[in-house]
């Protein structure tokens, strides 16, 4: 993709309905081992940011990460930061629903995972050097199609966190995420958690900026009677799209637990 498009697609310069509709009918989106949820995003789109959020008892937004994980490895590389005060949460990388997935998608284990570099941050003062990891990681290597952050705003916002960085370190954070998956063409996808009351989806944990920065943003819920999970389109960059549901099954859930 040249730079002028990528500059489009920000909003920065000028760009024609026909020129838009030709250089997305030319990218690769990367899929979320789900049918009814790519129908629903088209997919994820190099350079843009996604958020996916839900409640993390479920599971439901981290181990869509982990399937995206496995998605990127086929086709190339990823880096994955995960996000937690291991003395205060238990925010951990799911090794064995990893490698289930990998297994699921018929892929080597000891070549899948040497496609997956990992970054942990334990700390808000940890959480801000990942930027510059990532981008050491982008630097060195070729062909990385995804950045995904488990659990982006956890470390600042939320009961347990600790609050010893100024929260505007928070917002630098996701911006320098952004801005160097957009540069690079690497799809940027996060999840988080949700933050109290809203309707028809309640509102991502991490404030009003988070909401602000993303592309996409979807709630994910899992049916009280189980079986079912639903996904909710708060935001998408055709605007006409937003607050459309699809549902689906744990038979065409790929990427459950």
């Amino acid at each position: 993709m040249d730079s002028q498009p990528k500059r489009a697609a920000q909003g920065g310069a000028f760009e024609t309905a026909l020129s838009l509709l030709h250089r997305r009918g030319r990218i690769d989106a990367l899929g979320t081992g789900s049918p009814e949820l790519d129908g629903l995003i088209g997919g994820l789109e190099p350079g843009l940011f996604y958020l996916f959020y839900g409640s993390e008892d479920g599971g439901l937004p981290d181990g869509l990460l982990l399937r995206l994980l496995v998605e990127a490895a086929a086709r190339g590389r990823a880096v994955y930061v995960v996000c937690g005060n291991y003395r205060r949460s238990r925010t951990v990388l799911d090794s064995e629903r990893l490698l289930s997935l990998i297994d699921g998608a018929g892929l080597d284990p000891d070549e899948a995972l040497s496609r997956i570099h990992i970054v942990c941050a334990f700390s808000e003062r940890h959480l801000i050097r990942a930027p510059d990891l990532v981008g050491e990681v982008l630097g060195r290597v070729d062909g990385v199609a995804l950045v995904a952050v488990q659990q982006l705003a956890k470390l600042f916002h939320g009961r347990l966190a600790l609050r010893r960085e100024d929260p505007s370190e928070f917002t630098g954070v996701v911006s320098r995420l952004r801005e160097l998956c957009f540069e690079r063409g690497v799809v940027l996808a996060a999840s988080c958690r949700p933050s109290g009351r809203g309707r028809p989806a309640p509102e991502p944990e991490g404030g009003s900026f988070l909401r602000h920065a993303a592309s996409a943003i979807v709630y994910l819920r899992a049916s009280r009677r189980g079986g079912t999970v639903s996904a909710y389109l708060v935001k998408y960059p055709d605007s006409a799209r937003s607050g459309r549901v699809v549902s689906f099954g744990e038979e065409g859930w790929a990427w459950g637990g």
